[in-house]
Order: structure tokens, then sequence, then C-alpha cells
């Protein structure tokens, strides 16, 4: 599969999910971050040091990782900034589902999911508009991936191996409700954190105080950012504010803490919108 789409989209925890999914856990996934293996004999890190070099012995990263765990993910992290020599490695590991160590081993790959991650086509598709359809969409990525293999590295052969039909794009979020319900888990989270370590429970948010919230962020919001820029907003709209407020009543908190009410497990915590600003108050 080729995953391709921008920061914070979602690839990296599909691949999570998969590897729970088809292997029953998360640490069935083996990621590589292919930033790093740039250089023209990078792919000695993944198979190992030829023989009579130093580290040959201890064998490459990758054919390790597969001797070790051959039922996982594979998960080849922002493939287009590895050096092309990279590439060729590729090329068994997709035809014949093996791959040659540096020793000589013919490491076996037929059982794993093999997973590449990519950014191409984001600027492509970030000068559509956001009135362009998924369809529209679709293509640009789809297109930006075939140039990138066939006219920029000139290596066709690598993209029919992976398959056309395997290039997955992941678009910008920019649909509301996908932002609330990532922002929901993120509330979630800290809720059940404060219920846990400190006896405080925040009042679930309405219709409208979601609404407001989601607004205010959108004001600020980088969508090239992803998941991960919406979440900072959050911190910065939300959290931040709510840290300040907690401090300000710390020696409430510590009261209920130590003399918990017998009709109130948590110091129960309101949001307020008013004004354009958002607030707390102690129930």
């Amino acid at each position: 599969m080729f995953f391709t789409g921008p920061t914070g989209t979602g690839k990296t925890e599909i691949s999570k999910a998969l590897a729970e999914f088809i292997f029953g856990s998360e640490n069935h996934l083996i990621r590589f971050d292919m930033s790093e293996y740039n250089l023209e004999h990078s792919d000695q890190k993944l198979i190992g040091a030829p023989p009579g070099y130093e580290g040959h012995e201890a064998g490459g990263q990758l054919t390790n990782a597969i001797k070790e765990k051959p039922f996982s993910i594979v998960l080849f992290d922002e493939i287009e900034k590895a050096h092309g020599r990279i590439l060729d490695k590729f090329l068994q590991i997709l035809e014949d589902g093996r791959l040659t160590s540096s020793k000589g081993e013919l490491v076996d790959f037929s059982e794993t999911f093999i997973i590449f991650t990519s950014n191409l086509g984001v600027s492509e598709v970030g000068k559509q508009g956001s009135d362009s359809s998924d369809e529209e969409t679709r293509r640009t990525f789809t297109k930006t991936v075939e140039n990138h293999f066939n006219k920029e590295l000139k290596r066709p052969e690598i993209l029919n191996r992976i398959g056309v039909k395997n290039i997955v794009p992941f678009n910008f979020i920019s649909d509301n409700q996908i932002k609330k319900d990532i922002i929901t888990s993120k509330f979630n989270q800290l809720n059940n954190w404060l219920k846990r370590e400190k006896n405080i429970k925040l009042s679930e948010l309405n219709d409208e105080q979601w609404k407001t919230l989601i607004f205010k962020i959108n004001q600020i919001y980088d969508k090239s950012l992803g998941a991960r820029g919406l979440i900072a907003c959050f911190q910065s709209i939300f959290v931040d504010i709510l840290s300040n407020y907690l401090f300000c009543i710390h020696n409430d908190i510590q009261n209920h803490l130590n003399n918990p009410s017998e009709n109130q497990d948590y110091l129960i915590i309101d949001t307020v919108f008013e004004d354009d600003k958002i607030s707390f108050i102690k129930k």
C-alpha cells in the first residue's frame, strides 16, 4: 500500500490499527523513518554492512526486525526522502517476498504487510482550492505519485510492483464533524486523566458549546498541519486556559482531595463561553 497525503491525517494511525487488526497488537508495526536513509550507502543500515566492514556481524535493522517478527506491518515513512539506491531493495521485497541480508541470508517477507507513506501531492492539492471534489483530489494525489516514480526518479518498475490501485490518498482535514471527533477524543483523554489524578471532572460540552469551540479553532487552524495542528489549537484555546484556572484554585483542589464530599466524588468544572472568551468555573 502507498499512503500519501498531508502530515497528521492518520497515515501512521491507520497502520497501527491494521497491525492490531491483522496481528493482534500495535507491537507488530515496524516503522522506518526514511529521511534517515537519504545517503548512498544507507541501504547498509537496512540489510547490514558488507563482509569485512564494521558492523557486519550486527546485521541490518530491517532484516533483523523481520527475522524477529516475521508477522508484521512494515511502515516505510516518507519514502520519497530515501536515497534512490534504497529502492532497489524494495524491488526484491515486492517481487520475491524476500530480501538478501549482507550475510547472504534470505529473509522471508511473505507474511508481512508493506506500507509506504509520503507527502507527495500535498502542494498540488493545496493549490486546487476548497471546492475541489474528492475525486479530483484523489486523481491529483495519484498523478503526482505516478510522476514522481515515472518521470522524476525514472523508476516505473517500483510503482508497477506497488500498483497504482494501491495508492491511497489522505486529504486535508476540513470537515467540522471530523475535527469535532478528533477534539472530542482529546477532551475525553484529558477528562479521564483529571478524574484519575486530581478527582476533577469537566462537565460535558453541549452542542452549542462544541460549535463555538470548533469555530474558534477554525480561526487559527492551519490545515497543512493535519490532526497535530488541530490538537495544538485545542491546547492553546482550551487546555492552556484550563491549566491556568486549575492553578488559581489549587487550594480548593487540595481541600477536595483531602476532604472529599459525601455527595460528590469529583470537583466539577464547568466550561463557560461568553463574549468570545472561554473560561471555567467550579460547581
